[in-house]
């Protein structure tokens, strides 16, 4: 009986994993680290400047910081601030590059049909919802680092394909000529978007073609 449950454990397991190599169920992760890493990186020195001015403040009887001190902070702040934007620039690049194989990988996994793997506890494919993928989509890029300090309102048009095996395919962003933006809001996008049942025409799977408006408004 034991040796049973051993074995219906490792082939679920072992499903598990299978089901987790399609990079689209990875995709938030290795999203957020491509950011992370370069925020951790680009701003490793604001961590410095915190504890100095915690370290002043706490000298403090009144535990607030000078006028002398404050303008100093401030200078060395802005100094920084500037120094942490020219790194982000200047790593924009490599950024770009990383997104650029990221998508690379999951349209090349898009070319082969999905077929869920068996003895799972895969939850049964819902029907698919415009306004499900774009409250989840608008979650996912709502205050990110990439809109911030938009000069204008980006109107986005995303486009893409439900295809028969359930997942969403062929995405593409018009609206802007931002590569870093159109990369980032098609993987967005595809981290999002789970299997859904396809739509049927007479009893038969078909593929169908979506577009949804985003509108991105930079954060002051």
């Amino acid at each position: 009986m034991n040796f049973k449950k051993y074995f219906i454990a490792f082939a679920v397991f072992s499903s598990a994993i299978l089901f987790a190599q399609n990079t689209r169920f990875t995709l938030h992760e290795k999203l957020d680290k491509i950011y992370s890493d370069l925020e951790t990186e680009c701003g490793k020195d604001y961590g410095l400047l915190d504890a100095k001015y915690k370290v002043i403040v706490s000298k403090s009887p009144d535990k607030k910081l000078s006028e002398t001190d404050r303008e100093e902070y401030l200078k060395e702040f802005d100094a920084l601030k500037k120094s942490y934007l020219e790194c982000l620039d200047d790593n924009r690049p490599i950024r770009i590059e990383k997104l650029k194989l990221l998508l690379a990988k999951v349209e090349k996994e898009n070319i082969k049909e999905y077929i869920p793997p068996k003895n799972t506890m895969l939850p049964v494919p819902e029907a698919f919802s415009q306004d499900i993928i774009r409250g989840k989509l608008s979650d996912r890029l709502a205050g990110h680092s990439l809109f911030e300090n938009l000069e204008s309102t980006l109107k986005l048009k995303l486009t893409f394909v439900l295809d028969t095996d359930g997942q969403t395919k062929e995405a593409k962003i018009t609206g802007t000529d931002d590569q870093e933006i159109k990369l980032f809001v098609l993987l967005s996008f595809y981290s999002v978007a789970d299997v859904f049942k396809p739509k049927e025409s007479n009893g038969k799977a078909v593929k169908e073609m979506y577009a949804i408006p985003l509108v991105m408004i930079g954060v002051e």
